[in-house]
């Protein structure tokens, strides 16, 4: 069970590592602490993933379901032919899949654009329906339609109730996933019901309600509903599709990752996601669940995919359809080998504030290449938690932990103490390993170069980072480059770019770029904190000091550049994660910096001098450094690999294009986020290459400056004044 909540923490007692790891081991008997794994004899027998082969005339064809029919493997794709949508079918046989595409299919053509929404059932009769969802060429609302075989003809039987507007909302019934019972009944999921249709004519019999469910499978005359509820998720199990005596399954799997699964007529359940492939046999009403595969032995674990498709077979045979990121289907096939032995022999451990998509994609891949080694990640919080961190807690744990037996082998360090933590021993020096892909200009030095000591050593790399990104609009880039700049600029304008601003806001918006220039020999440097005080007044005077924010009340971001605001800021993390803003700067006209030339380090990592593995270590930190790893954007952050940096700039973002509405004087318009330049591209690219040091950040000094700002930036309160107040208050906490 991962770690999710802050209280857990406080619960552990001291040389006790905090919860269990968050990737299962391979299996075996493992010492803590990074060991060696040794079980007695070498034991055979255990699950084991294998690609399987897709058909090959399938390469122009976007596949977009895998199903079962009369007991076979079966794959539901979508072509083109002469501007339309043509569907076909393909069955596994013994020689591979043959393509068994039926008249009635065949007779379909579909007039859609590029969202298309559709899913095959078959009834134990052999009678098939085709659920479709789509946005028909010309039109605006997305409908959804249904339709039976009727011979070699497709007989249309969509609900009545589907073809009307919501009066409400405007839309028309989004229907998930469709399934057939063993009585010919046809189950539908909507984003709020379960409705039971005739199977002949598709009239609605009853619905009851599903809301928050996911997704659905049916197997016999059961429905299987799946929920995701915080971090926890569980299957509902409804005979003949009715809610009345439904069973719950809570599922060994966190619902963040995804949950997959699929249900055989005996009602045996297979689930999967990040941690693993897991069975469910019924016992007295309650589920069992038996551990079949890990997590990190699958695709599952990896973040350049997402399942798409999860069968079950009686004999044993699982299988899931991955849709990869950068475009390509595969097809994963898990059965048990009785030959089949555990291969790991060391176990290496790494320990994270925040969970991290490409540190667990690093993980399983190099566990792919390197079978005798498996890295499992212990994490204090998952990576959508939303709440304030306890780091105190965070630091608690930590040091327990490197000072006892079960110090982790690889860190994360990020807003951690990296220079009490090396300075004191309990961090290696891997210049080894950064130092020559730096030299070969693999790495950008210009990040990871800002981490080498006076000394020479170097303790932590940043695996990603991100940059504050400065929006503007009658406003030129260098004079959103930096504070002081940015302060020359507004203090001879008399509109307020930003819009009024609380202190909290603006020192939260340019503390983290001088914060760094605040400290000196274990002091407050005076000299520094006036200069950029000065600075902070001629932004504050320009935008205007707000006492506060109401509850719904917020101060301008980029969206607002479209109407009131005149310049904004905003994280950037990555090309994908920049379209938006980037989107907005070029529908104003605008220019974007990255602000202060600052970057936020993302996954600094470091290696534990207790490490009992250094090699290894290292050798699995080059690898997470690497273009293999670094190649794929994840909306996490920039890479520092340069390949990589260059892969991602020229990368087709067509994918990621969104729609959002926006206002604009006055009114709402549809707005379109679509991929950027490439000369835009190269633009930010130049910007990453141009990034000269970290942010600092420091909650003490955060908080002082909040609250000893606010008088000066008023003019209440004199500048030597509010120095003497700063310095007061931090004297004793930066002498420690």
């Amino acid at each position: 069970m991962k770690k999710s909540k802050v209280n857990q923490l406080k619960q552990c007692i001291a040389g006790v590592l905090c919860g269990a790891l968050a990737i299962g081991l391979l299996g075996g008997c493992a010492k803590e602490g990074g060991q060696d794994i040794q079980p007695e004899e070498p034991v055979k027998g255990r699950y084991v993933e294998e690609r399987a082969e897709l058909p090959q005339e399938l390469g122009d064809w976007d596949i977009r379901q895998l199903f079962t029919a009369e007991d076979k493997l079966c794959i539901l794709a979508a072509g083109q032919k002469e501007g339309k949508v043509r569907l076909g079918q393909w069955e596994q046989q013994e020689g591979g899949f043959v393509e068994v595409t039926r008249d009635w299919l065949k007779s379909l053509e579909l007039d859609c654009g590029t969202w298309l929404e559709v899913q095959m059932a078959q009834a134990g009769d052999g009678t098939q329906y085709l659920l479709a969802g789509y946005t028909v060429t010309g039109e605006e609302n997305y409908k959804c339609h249904l339709w039976r075989e009727e011979g070699t003809q497709a007989l249309e039987i969509t609900p009545e109730e589907w073809k009307v507007q919501d009066e409400q909302w405007g839309g028309y019934e989004m229907i998930q996933g469709i399934g057939v019972l063993e009585d010919g009944t046809l189950a539908a999921l909507s984003y709020t019901s379960l409705i039971l249709l005739d199977g002949k004519d598709g009239r609605i019999l009853e619905s009851s309600e599903a809301s928050g469910s996911e997704k659905m499978d049916t197997a016999g005359d059961v429905v299987c509903l799946s929920y995701t509820r915080g971090f926890a998720a569980e299957l509902e199990l409804r005979a003949g599709g009715r809610s009345q005596g439904a069973v719950k399954a809570l599922l060994p799997l966190e619902g963040s990752g995804g949950v997959y699964f699929s249900i055989m007529k005996d009602r045996t359940l297979v689930a999967a996601g990040t941690e693993g492939i897991f069975r469910g046999l019924s016992r007295e009403g309650e589920y069992e669940w038996e551990k079949l595969l890990s997590g990190q032995e699958t695709d599952f674990s990896l973040t350049d995919r997402w399942c798409t498709g999860l069968t079950a077979f009686p004999d044993g045979r699982i299988y899931a359809l991955f849709q990869l990121s950068e475009g390509g289907t595969e097809l994963k096939k898990y059965e048990y080998d009785p030959e089949a032995v555990i291969e790991v022999t060391q176990e290496l451990k790494l320990y994270s504030v925040y969970e991290s998509s490409r540190l667990r994609q690093a993980a399983v891949m190099y566990h792919k290449e390197h079978p005798e080694t498996v890295i499992t990640i212990d994490y204090v919080y998952p990576q959508y938690y939303y709440e304030e961190t306890d780091y105190n807690a965070v630091y608690q744990e930590l040091n327990t932990m490197l000072m006892g037996e079960n110090a982790p082998d690889i860190l994360v360090m990020d807003h951690l103490d990296v220079d009490s933590y090396g300075g004191k021993g309990l961090l290696a020096d891997i210049s080894d390993v950064v130092g020559p892909m730096e030299e070969s200009g693999e790495l950008l030095a210009n990040v990871t170069g800002a981490y080498k000591q006076e000394d020479g050593k170097r303790y932590v790399v940043p695996m990603e980072f991100g940059m504050s990104l400065a929006l503007g609009r009658d406003i030129g880039a260098e004079d959103m480059k930096s504070l002081a700049s940015l302060a020359a600029f507004l203090s001879g304008q008399e509109y307020s770019y930003l819009g009024p601003q609380t202190v909290e806001e603006l020192v939260d918006k340019f503390y983290p770029s001088f914060c760094r220039e605040l400290v000196k020999d274990k002091a407050l440097d005076r000299e520094a904190l006036g200069r950029n005080m000065e600075y902070l007044k001629c932004v504050a005077d320009n935008s205007g000091l707000a006492a506060s924010r109401g509850k719904n009340e917020r101060g301008y971001n980029m969206w607002d550049l479209a109407s009131g605001a005149k310049l904004a800021f905003d994280e950037g993390k990555g090309f994908q994660n920049c379209m938006a803003p980037l989107a907005i700067a070029a529908y104003i006209q605008g220019e974007f910096t990255a602000f202060g030339d600052c970057f936020t380090p993302i996954s600094l990592m470091g290696i534990c001098s207790k490490s009992k593995y250094m090699e290894t270590a290292k050798d699995f930190l080059r690898y997470v450094l690497s273009e293999e790893i670094q190649g794929t954007d994840l909306y996490s952050g920039f890479p520092v690999n340069s390949a990589a940096l260059e892969k991602q700039k020229t990368a087709d973002r067509s994918q990621a294009e969104a729609e959002t509405s926006i206002e604009v004087d006055g009114g709402e318009i549809n707005f379109v986020i679509k991929d950027f330049s490439p000369e835009a591209a190269e633009k930010l690219a130049a910007e990453c290459r141009g990034l000269s040091g970290p942010i600092k950040e420091d909650g003490k000094i955060r908080e002082v400056l909040i609250e000893f700002l606010g008088g000066y930036l008023e003019g209440t309160q004199s500048k030597e004044d509010t120095i003497q107040m700063v310095e007061e208050a931090l004297k004793m906490y930066l002498a420690e």
